[in-house]
């Protein structure tokens, strides 16, 4: 068979984002991306199952802009993203010529190349010794806002989603020195600021409002004023003060978004401390306690290497796992790899003292017992252990023959 047909139905999507939408800290635009590769994974290998020398490898570029878009947003917009990659290994001289995709609920539309030239869709195929390598490029997938009102129709019937507001780092793309986090409700798409940011924004405001005449309509300033003139504030929602109930807690509404968004707290800190922008970001760093998640990110990257052709999933929330979350999972070799802090060992007043620790320990305890139910080994990490890639691929061994 050098031609297959894939089957794509953008209604198959809907429970799987739903399921992921409702664990705190997650945003609709990363449900979606890894309900797409997990879709296209699944629909790869189900369809060249019997000719697969290891599973398939799917690349989604985040190329959509609005990262933090709400899904009254998404409902008006859409989702769009442009060159997703499905790479898949066949036996020697086992070469697939083309896949046709048969999309239903969404669309693959084509890219111009000029000349009269456009594309759906692009094979390239690589004939190596021991296996023969493909790589299926999609050039640009639509996901419709009609797909969006299912998801949001079934969230709101649900009623059942503890923490609905996204943490948004660029809700008006604003010039560093004017930086601010909104916390928009995923449903509503109804925006706050947490209240700790009022003072900052108020002298944001008056050196914008003092600019303005300089500048041109629509302009920096004009934005300025724009997103922060009608804030609405609410007490205590914001990383920074939820920082103050312990990590854990941040963790548990936002997310890892953090370790990539933090800088957009620098501004309002630097305003208040009357500080320059390196104490101001070290302050920030400190506040959230970022070490962390450097260091499980930096895990992450480590099993990344360690297994290129399996897909790795973080915070990862299998259907059976309820609202609890992975740190690491490779879904093909059922091996969860989980960072354990301090605070799992020992009560620490920053992440609430023994109840918390009595917590927490009841929730490692239930995550594991689940785990063992579904036939997925866990490998712990203690937040004093080497994370050298040599040292996790020890560890790891066992999986690694498996490979």
């Amino acid at each position: 068979m050098a031609r297959f047909t894939v089957v794509l139905d953008g209604g198959d999507l809907v429970p799987r984002i739903c399921q992921d939408l409702r664990a705190p800290g997650v945003s609709p635009v990363s449900a979606v991306e890894r309900a797409l590769e997990a879709y296209l994974f699944e629909r790869f290998e189900e369809r060249l199952r019997e000719r697969l020398c290891k599973p398939p490898v799917v690349r989604l570029p985040e190329y959509f802009r609005s990262r933090f878009a709400t899904l009254p947003a998404l409902v008006d917009s859409g989702y769009d993203t442009w060159y997703m990659e499905v790479r898949f290994s066949t036996l020697p001289g086992d070469v697939v010529e083309a896949v046709e995709i048969e999309a239903t609920g969404l669309e693959v539309r084509p890219i111009s190349y000029g000349f009269g030239i456009e594309r759906t869709t692009q094979m390239s195929v690589r004939s190596l010794k021991r296996q023969t390598n493909h790589c299926f490029r999609i050039n640009h997938l639509v996901l419709p806002g009609s797909l969006f009102r299912k998801i949001l129709d079934r969230l709101r019937d649900d009623g059942d989603h503890q923490q609905p507001l996204i943490a948004s780092f660029n809700p008006g793309r604003l010039l560093q020195g004017y930086r601010s986090v909104s916390f928009d409700h995923m449903l509503t798409g109804v925006r706050v600021f947490c209240s700790c940011a009022k003072a900052a924004h108020a002298q944001m405001l008056s050196e914008a409002a003092n600019l303005k005449p300089r500048y041109a309509d629509g302009s920096w300033p004009h934005q300025v004023e724009e997103l922060l003139a009608p804030a609405v504030y609410q007490e205590g929602v914001c990383h920074l003060c939820v920082a103050r109930a312990g990590a854990a807690e941040r963790l548990r509404r936002y997310g890892t978004s953090i370790e990539t968004g933090f800088a957009a707290y620098v501004d309002q800190v630097r305003i208040d401390m009357k500080s320059d922008e390196k104490t101001a970001r070290a302050e920030v760093q400190q506040v959230l306690g970022l070490s962390r998640w450097v260091r499980e990110a930096a895990l992450y990257g480590v099993i990344r290497d360690l297994f290129p052709n399996y897909r790795v999933l973080r915070e990862n929330s299998p259907s059976w796992l309820g609202r609890m979350r992975l740190d690491i999972f490779l879904p093909e070799l059922n091996l969860a790899v989980e960072h354990q802090g301090e605070q799992h060992y020992r009560p620490l007043e920053v992440f609430g003292g023994e109840r918390a620790f009595a917590q927490t320990k009841e929730r490692d305890a239930l995550k594991k017992r689940l785990c063992d139910e579904h036939g997925v080994a866990v490998v712990y990490v203690r937040y004093d252990a080497s994370i050298s890639k040599g040292a996790m691929r020890q560890r790891l061994q066992r999986f690694l023959k498996e490979k």
